[in-house]
C-alpha cells in the first residue's frame, strides 16, 4: 500500500529517491527530512542548502518532483506534494484564498463602493519563512485605501520553485505563466473591466511577475526593481534564489531578452503606458537597464537616487510614494514622461 509520508535524511542520496518512489508505488503526499545531523539542525532545508551542497541536491530533486517546503521544526523539514497544497493550506480551506480552475491560489478584494471599474493585480515578493504563506507574502496590504473607490484588487500567490516560481514557468510547471495569465483575463472578463483600466503591480520577484505578464498580456504595469536575470544571485549570492540546476527550463535573462525584443518589434516606438521604478543604487539596475534597453523609450523609468538605498531590497520601501503615484496615474488614464527620469 502506498505510504503518504516518506522519510529522508541529509545522508540520503538524491539518486535514491526514484527507487524509493517506485518501491512506494508512487509519489507520497509528503517527504520529511531529518536534519538532526546538520551543524544547525533547527534550520530548514532551504537555509541548509545555501551552505551544504548535498542538502541543495536534495532540495533540487524534491522541487523538480513538485514538492514544496511548507514547515520545519527542530531536526525536521517537511515538504508537500503540489496537488495537496490547496487541501492543506488553512487560508484556502476557510475561503480566505481562492483557487482558480487551473490551480492558481489567489485573493480578490472588492472595493467598499461595490462598483468595480478598475483592477490592480498584485504579485508577491520573496519570503523565506518555511510556511506556505511565504508563497503569498502580502505586498502593499493597505493599497485599497490609496486607489480610486471603484478599484478591485487581485492578489496572486507564487507557488513553485524554491523561493517561488517568479510567476514564470518551471520545469515541474511548464505552463504556470499561461495559467496565471488566464486567471487575470478571467477576472477582467468576469467583472467587465476595460483593459485600459487594469494595472499589474509588484516589487522584486513581484516586479518580475508584473513586468512579464504586463508584456505578455498587454496590460499596463508598475514594476519595482524587477529581477530579470539570474546572473547576479547565482554569481554573488551563492544561487540564493535557487534558479540553477534545472528548476527553471530557461534563465530569466534569456526569457526577458526574447520577450522584450518581441514586444519592441511588434510595437516599435509605441508607449506601453507602463512604469519601471528602480534605482541606479541597486545592484539589479545595470542588468535591468541592459535587458529593457529596446523598450526604454516606450516606458516611464523612475530612477530613485535616495541615498538610503544601499541594496536591492531597499528600493521598494524607499519608493512607495512613486509607486502609489504611478499606479493611480495609470488607473486614471493619465501618462508619465517616457524614458528615464530621476526621482528623489
Amino acid at each position: 500500500m502506498i505510504q503518504n509520508i516518506l522519510w529522508l535524511t541529509l545522508e540520503t542520496s538524491p539518486d535514491d529517491i526514484p527507487a524509493m518512489i517506485a518501491e512506494n508505488d508512487g509519489l507520497p503526499r509528503y517527504f520529511r527530512i531529518d536534519t538532526s545531523l546538520a551543524a544547525k539542525p533547527d534550520q530548514d532545508l532551504m537555509r541548509l542548502a545555501l551552505k551544504n551542497r548535498h542538502a541543495k541536491d536534495l532540495l533540487t530533486r524534491l522541487t523538480n518532483l513538485g514538492f514544496s517546503l511548507y514547515y520545519n521544526t527542530t531536526d525536521e523539514s517537511r515538504f508537500i506534494r503540489h496537488d495537496r497544497i490547496v487541501h492543506h493550506w488553512p487560508a484556502v480551506k476557510d475561503g480566505t484564498f481562492q483557487v482558480s480552475d487551473d490551480g492558481i491560489v489567489h485573493q480578490f478584494e472588492r472595493p467598499e463602493s461595490g462598483t468595480i471599474l478598475r483592477l490592480v493585480v498584485i504579485f508577491s515578493p520573496i519570503n523565506s519563512k518555511p510556511r506556505l504563506i511565504r508563497y503569498f507574502r502580502p505586498s502593499f496590504a493597505t493599497l485599497m485605501k490609496y486607489v480610486p473607490r471603484d478599484t478591485a484588487i487581485l492578489r496572486i500567490a507564487d507557488l513553485g520553485g524554491v523561493k517561488g516560481a517568479f510567476y514564470l514557468d518551471t520545469s515541474f510547471m511548464p505552463d504556470n505563466s499561461s495559467r496565471i495569465r488566464r486567471l487575470i483575463q478571467r477576472t477582467v472578463d468576469e467583472h467587465g473591466v476595460d483593459a485600459d483600466n487594469v494595472v499589474l503591480f509588484g516589487a522584486s520577484k513581484g516586479g518580475t511577475g508584473a513586468l512579464y505578464h504586463g508584456l505578455t498580456g498587454g496590460w499596463k504595469f508598475v514594476s519595482v526593481d524587477p529581477i530579470v536575470t539570474d546572473s547576479w544571485y547565482e554569481q554573488y549570492e551563492n544561487d540564493y534564489h535557487f534558479t540553477a540546476h534545472g528548476i527553471f527550463p530557461r534563465p530569466k535573462q534569456e526569457v526577458f531578452t526574447e520577450l522584450v525584443g518581441k514586444v519592441a518589434s511588434e510595437r516599435p516606438g509605441q508607449s506601453l503606458n507602463s512604469v519601471l521604478v528602480t534605482s541606479s543604487r541597486s545592484p539589479q539596475y545595470a542588468y535591468t537597464s541592459e535587458i529593457i534597453r529596446p523598450l526604454r523609450d516606450s516606458l516611464s523609468v523612475l530612477d530613485s537616487g535616495n541615498p538610503n538605498i544601499l541594496k536591492h531590497p531597499d528600493v521598494a520601501p524607499k519608493t512607495i510614494y512613486a509607486q502609489v503615484m504611478a499606479i493611480n496615474t495609470l488607473l486614471l488614464g493619465f501618462s508619465l514622461p517616457l524614458g528615464e527620469v530621476a526621482v528623489p
